[in-house]
């Protein structure tokens, strides 16, 4: 099978522990656009938050992020698809959050709001690359759109909230995890297969001939969609079960292998 489309997530996949991407991962993926093959990113990040990336790998396609709710080209920052939760359900989202005391994060119109200014504030700015805002106006933010709204605690805390997160009975939202302490929410009207979707349809792609690759629950979807789903070997188990392929870790250059035995080594 020759494969089209190649999608990776970013965080414990593309990224290496310490947030790089190794030469030997830039060299396949540029190979593999040789060869004619689209790769693009699939992230739970906004576009501002992987654009040094996007730079470092000159990427010139669309890309999934915000977990697949809105799709956005690297380098005209066109919107290809956009949805956003569900008023009243983000508001349930939002009441969860204060009554629980977690740390949370809005996102809305592409702009970053958050329940506190903290440590881990800095550390998601840093990440995003863009700099917060206080909530003022909850409402405000609900009636201009919300893309997703992000819990951010240790992983244990949010493990034992899924219960009664369950318990709310969101119709119309998605909840998982993109790291083990940041549990997203989003409309469940997209995903990351969802994204997959659509950029199949943008560029005629057929799924059989899509690679998704991923480590964590948010990546399922995607894992599941394409023709071949492959798993980080540091990848959760519940991801490598479903997975058709279990490559490297992010820190032995997971995403570069696959590249190589599927596409550039592959005479099929």
């Amino acid at each position: 099978m020759r494969y089209k489309l190649i999608a990776a997530d970013m965080d414990g996949t593309l990224l290496t522990p310490d947030g790089r991407i190794s030469e030997r991962t830039i060299e396949s993926i540029k190979k593999a656009e040789e060869n004619g093959v689209i790769f693009t990113l699939s992230t739970g990040r906004p576009l501002q938050g992987v654009k040094r990336y996007i730079d470092q790998l000159n990427i010139d396609c669309y890309l999934i992020t915000y977990n697949g709710a809105v799709i956005v080209h690297s380098k005209t920052d066109q919107i290809l698809y956009n949805e956003v939760m569900d008023n009243i359900e983000a508001q349930k989202v939002y009441n969860l959050a204060v009554k629980k005391g977690t740390m949370f994060i809005v996102w809305s119109q592409n702009r970053l709001y958050a329940s506190e200014f903290s440590e881990k504030t800095k550390f998601y700015e840093e990440i995003t690359k863009t700099k917060a805002e206080p909530i003022i106006d909850f409402n405000q933010l609900i009636a201009q759109g919300i893309t997703k709204i992000l819990w951010y605690d240790e992983p244990d805390v949010l493990a034992g909230w899924i219960d009664e997160i369950k318990k709310e009975k969101l119709m119309s939202t998605t909840f998982t995890k993109s790291r083990a302490y940041f549990l997203e929410f989003f409309s469940n009207r997209t995903s990351k297969a969802v994204a997959m979707e659509k950029l199949g349809e943008y560029y005629n792609i057929d799924k059989k001939r899509m690679v998704a690759i991923g480590d964590q629950t948010n990546d399922l979807p995607m894992i599941e969609y394409a023709g071949l789903g492959v798993a980080m070997g540091n990848a959760v188990d519940s991801v490598k079960e479903k997975a058709d392929y279990i490559t490297e870790t992010n820190a032995n250059d997971g995403v570069a292998e696959v590249i190589e035995k599927f596409i550039l080594n592959n005479t099929d």
